[in-house]
């Protein structure tokens, strides 16, 4: 009971702040150097501890592009080129091992890149490579895969991200799933860079892809987390098929460890809104600070947008929205001219994040401002109380209410008879719009209503627990 009430404390603060004062502003677009601007197409990012912002360029939605890195310093508005394969014949020959850039992370001062080998070298399948750039030179370039060093990488890889273990996990197109590729000198479960084999791997909640359309895009692990253990989760995000065919979203895996990945389970998050729930081909990249936030970019028809949500079990609260001048009813004027935003990073010490952008070909960066505690909300709300999302639900679910003014709230749960069950809210809460969570694991399946009573007004809904 302590941890949930702490929970709804937290939701109720990270909820308002999205409304209200949200400390992110638009400061600067940054940019690829001209000469390269008819072939870069940026696509997947990440920060290294020292700030330095890498990003991978990959011919995975244009044939044109060329798969290349680049990297820009702390205080830089000009990427520099690490290295394009393309250029140096590594990509789409029958002797290079780079068909498109699929991925990268970094841990301390290696840069890890996924890549799937070019398909006429190795068809009838698409296999897979991995390439590791100690202290992140060229001259000192490692290649794992199919073919190169270690085993596996049968199958191609989307997105990645490594534990602090040196245990790199990505999506893969077989069998809809991840897999765990270790390169940790401690664990020798596997030969270093090898995949960790379990006997099957769980699919992704979507099902099965669909000719090779809705794939497991990226990968978020939680920074230094002890992945070693069972509850430890992780994060992977998914296209669906099509607009009417739902097959994608954000997936939160628990259950297994790096060592035996064959346990791990996931289950698809749910958000209020339906962000989550993506229906094209863009990478809907993520990543996952220390403060327990989940960013995800996403592009859907109207909009296009980057989020912080505020993870708890299946369901994810919005908390931060980066300010977009093309975010549908949520326009800012001020805000990052985004055109197809592929992929968010944050530094180490969540003062910066920047947004990648695979059509406008250029990433956008968005800084902390000073935020004034008496600043009043930007938008007025009506007093109202939503019906919670999932209804019927079980065991949990999201109740939404909006406050036009600060005031005394309870929010509390009754059964039919008028029994009160749970005491959701009770205390002094801000205006604007607030989301909090029920848990019925306790309850019985049938009707229960919630209530929220403010100084001068009531409101209640009824909702079905069906276990």
């Amino acid at each position: 009971m302590k941890n949930f009430l702490q929970f709804v404390i937290l939701s109720l603060l990270f909820t308002s702040i999205i409304y209200s004062q949200n400390p992110w502003q638009y400061t600067q677009q940054l940019y690829f150097p001209p000469a390269d601007s008819d072939f870069v197409r940026p696509f997947l990012s990440a920060v290294a501890d020292d700030g330095t912002l890498w990003v991978i360029s990959s011919r995975i939605q244009d044939i044109n592009a060329h798969n290349a890195i680049y990297s820009l310093a702390p205080g830089d508005t000009m990427f520099k080129k690490f290295i394009d394969f393309s250029e140096n014949g590594d990509s789409d020959s029958l002797l290079g091992n780079i068909g498109a850039l699929r991925g990268l992370t970094i841990r301390g001062n290696t840069l890890y890149v996924s890549a799937s080998q070019p398909y006429p070298k190795t068809a009838p399948n698409t296999v897979a490579a991995m390439y590791l750039y100690p202290n992140f030179d060229t001259l000192q370039v490692l290649k794992y895969g199919f073919g190169l060093q270690g085993s596996g990488y049968g199958s191609y890889n989307h997105g990645c991200d490594i534990t602090k273990d040196s245990v790199l996990f990505t999506g893969i197109s077989f069998g809809t799933t991840f897999r765990c590729y270790n390169f940790s000198d401690t664990i020798t479960v596997a030969g270093y860079g090898s995949y960790i084999p379990p006997a099957q791997y769980a699919m992704e909640p979507g099902g099965a892809q669909l000719g090779g359309i809705d794939l497991i895009r990226d990968v978020a692990l939680i920074p230094d987390g002890d992945y070693f253990s069972t509850s430890t989760p992780f994060y992977t995000s998914r296209n669906s098929y099509s607009s009417t065919q739902q097959t994608g979203g954000i997936a939160v895996w628990t259950g297994g460890t790096q060592r035996t990945p064959v346990n791990y389970s996931g289950q698809r998050i749910l958000d209020a809104d339906n962000f989550l729930a993506f229906n094209n081909l863009y990478p809907c990249g993520i990543t996952h600070d220390r403060n327990n936030l989940l960013w995800v970019a996403g592009v859907d028809s109207t909009r296009r947008w980057v989020k912080a949500f505020y993870m708890d079990g299946i369901f994810a609260l919005p908390v931060y929205d980066l300010p977009s001048q093309f975010s549908g009813d949520i326009q800012d004027p001020n805000g990052a001219p985004m055109n197809s935003p592929s992929d968010v990073a944050i530094t180490l010490d969540s003062s910066a994040v920047y947004v990648i952008d695979q059509w406008s070909r250029a990433a956008f960066k968005f800084s902390k401002r000073l935020v004034n505690v008496d600043e009043e909300p930007t938008t007025i709300f009506e007093f109202s109380l939503e019906q919670n999302y999932p209804n019927p639900f079980n065991p949990s679910t999201l109740i939404r209410y909006n406050l036009p003014t600060s005031s005394n709230v309870k929010l509390i749960v009754t059964d039919v008879l008028g029994n009160e069950v749970q005491t959701l809210v009770d205390g002094f809460v801000t205006a604007g719009r607030h989301t909090t969570v029920f848990k019925g694991e306790s309850l019985s399946s049938g009707i229960y209503f919630y209530t929220l009573i403010t100084d001068n007004s009531k409101l209640s809904k009824k909702m079905t627990l069906l276990k």
